[in-house]
């Protein structure tokens, strides 16, 4: 656009320019919107990620404590229940188990050192399905969307009567819920 030689007649070409950008877009609009004159219709299309989000809950202790001695059963096995995980997610999810440390704490001066944690095993059931606990995590349930599940979890501690003196133990077990 060539410079207007009047200043009042540059002030006219901008506002002009204004006017028929605005009008232009208006038009535009009311043409995408699908207006008549008392409604306007216009679909807008949106899209949200959600990710996956998971809560673990836990019913009972996940600290366990043991003790050898005359009341152990001849096998140098004891059983008992453990803690429950309860388990909500909106995709799939598994429940891993493992031990916060590689060994058993001693309680009293009597127990054993370094009993290690593989001492104990854990289920989800209470008469088998038995896996030896480590420090590194194992799976020991999965699932799919769910609003709560609960996973009962049951330990056996094994005691071997030449190694482990007559004592009480103790182990933190650990459960991690993880997005799979």
């Amino acid at each position: 656009m060539a410079p207007a030689k009047h200043p009042g007649m540059r002030y006219v070409l901008m506002t002009f320019g204004l006017v028929t950008a605005a009008l232009g877009s208006v038009v535009t609009g009311a043409r995408a919107q699908l207006c008549s004159e008392r409604t306007c219709i216009r679909t807008n299309t949106v899209s949200v990620h959600v990710g996956t989000v998971l809560r673990l809950g836990v019913e009972g202790s996940t600290t366990l404590h043991a003790r050898a001695g005359l009341q152990t059963p001849g096998d140098g096995v004891g059983t008992g229940a453990g803690p429950t995980a309860l388990v909500r997610s909106n995709g799939a999810w598994r429940l891993e188990v493992s031990a916060a440390q590689t060994t058993w704490t001693p309680l009293d001066a009597s127990a054993r050192p370094d009993k290690p944690a593989s001492d104990l095993s854990m289920s989800t059931q209470a008469t088998g399905g038995w896996s030896s606990l480590g420090a590194a995590p194992t799976d020991v349930a999965r699932g799919g969307p769910t609003r709560g599940v609960a996973v009962p979890l049951y330990y056996r501690t094994q005691f071997t009567p030449a190694r482990d003196a007559a004592g009480t133990y103790s182990l933190t077990v650990r459960l991690t819920l993880v997005g799979a």
